[in-house]
């Protein structure tokens, strides 16, 4: 059989199982998501906090008990404060404030902002949560 005449390619065409058009069209949307980058991530946004598996030093200026968790204000080294979520348990430990930590974060559900408050609400908002303050010298 020759494959180069017409009714060869005809017959192998045909003979080919097809994939439905959906199918196809999902499998090239799924294609265009992928992307591959190289270096490290870059955060636009200067409020975020650091990745969980880099542990930080900062002092504690404050603990306050909040609905989702304990917030945080910590002082890093340059001097700049900011809020952050900490475990309920930390709260409890008062003696840190005005003490240099090390800090510990994982990334954990919490109620979401959007519930205000609500126990009862389902919805939740992943945070990179402080765990764990360890006095450093």
């Amino acid at each position: 059989m020759n494959l180069f005449h017409p009714s060869a390619f005809r017959t192998v065409f045909y003979a080919v199982p097809r994939m439905p058009i959906a199918l196809l069209l999902m499998l090239g949307l799924a294609m265009s998501g992928c992307q591959t980058t190289t270096g490290e991530p870059q955060s636009t946004d200067s409020t975020a906090s650091p990745p969980a598996s880099e542990p930080e030093v900062v002092v504690v200026r404050d603990l306050t008990m909040g609905d989702r968790a304990c917030y945080m204000e910590v002082e890093d080294a340059q001097g700049q404060r900011s809020g952050e979520e900490a475990s309920f348990e930390l709260c409890e430990q008062s003696q840190l404030i005005g003490q240099r930590v090390r800090l510990t974060r994982v990334p954990t559900s919490i109620l979401a902002m959007s519930c205000q408050g609500d126990p009862e609400c389902v919805e939740s908002d992943t945070v990179n949560l402080i765990t764990a303050a360890e006095v450093v010298p």
